[in-house]
């Protein structure tokens, strides 16, 4: 109990020497974690940066792809019909003009409201 008093007694000897230590640490200790939290942040951003570099060759080059297929549809004898890769792709066919019939003579009429 002696020692305890001992202690006791320094501490309120120094409390403003104990304080300003205690805040000294306190601001060291915020400073290193935001150090380190500053360096992951910065990884981070470096990493964000490459895949963003990454996504758009892998887009330029699937972009470049997807002209060329469509260019060898457009051969003669293609391996793949265009139909086939705007299906792939999601595309909507062209509409195409609908046949008129042989026997009809009706023409559309135009109305126009006044």
């Amino acid at each position: 109990m002696a020692a305890l008093r001992g202690i006791g007694a320094k501490l309120s000897e120094n409390r403003e020497k104990v304080t300003s230590a205690l805040l000294l640490g306190s601001f060291v200790a915020l400073a290193v974690r935001s150090s380190e939290q500053q360096r992951e942040l910065d990884d981070l951003e470096a990493r964000k940066a490459s895949i963003r570099a990454a996504n758009s060759a892998m887009s330029s080059a699937m972009w470049a792809w997807r002209e060329e297929l469509f260019a060898l549809a457009a051969k003669p004898s293609p391996p793949i019909t265009a139909a086939r890769l705007r299906h792939i792709y999601g595309e909507e066919e062209p509409a195409l003009p609908a046949p008129k019939q042989p026997g009809s003579d009706a023409e559309e009429e135009s109305i126009t409201i006044a």
